[in-house]
């Protein structure tokens, strides 16, 4: 059975839901960030699946992450989801279940996510950010090699190095 997962990444903590291939949700729990918390809470999801998260602050830690463990991040576009944006009930909780609906049902607004050897050489020439831009033209957060927790350099700020 396929499952879809929907995670709202805020700076300390973020809320995970898991949907089933027939809308249910599974599972709904506020985690601390970092890889080992995130891990305990996905680790026994197939690998391959689907994993929506907001490109929030802070977010690259998360989307290097589930690429380390084979999962397939995709980020959304926060200006454009507006089924979470002009939601009456908005909340945490809500924001997660809907990223992961969205995925199951392919209508996600997905910002672009530059692959790591376009972000890495970006980086290693200085000819970009560390972490290519959005489709709109703003800059992400650069991956971080620790990962315990968000990186250090927000959006827009070069990483050292």
């Amino acid at each position: 059975m396929s499952v879809y997962v929907g995670i709202d990444v805020h700076r300390k903590r973020s809320q995970v839901a898991v949907v089933t291939e027939d809308g249910q949700l599974q599972l709904d729990k506020n985690v601390v960030n970092g890889s080992e918390p995130m891990l305990r809470l996905i680790a026994d999801l197939p690998l391959g699946m689907p994993v929506a998260s907001g490109a929030a602050f802070g977010w690259g830690w998360l989307v290097q992450l589930l690429e380390d463990y084979g999962f397939e991040p995709h980020l959304v576009h926060p200006l454009r989801c507006e089924t979470i944006a002009s939601a009456r009930l908005k909340n945490n909780k809500v924001d997660a279940a809907i990223l992961a609906r969205l995925l199951r049902a392919d209508l996600l607004p997905e910002a672009w996510l530059a692959p790591r050897r376009c972000a890495s050489f970006a980086r290693c020439c200085g000819t970009g950010p560390a972490w290519s831009g959005w489709v709109t033209g703003s800059t992400r957060s650069p991956p971080t090699t620790a990962m315990t927790g968000p990186p250090a350099t927000g959006p827009g700020q070069a990483a050292a190095g």
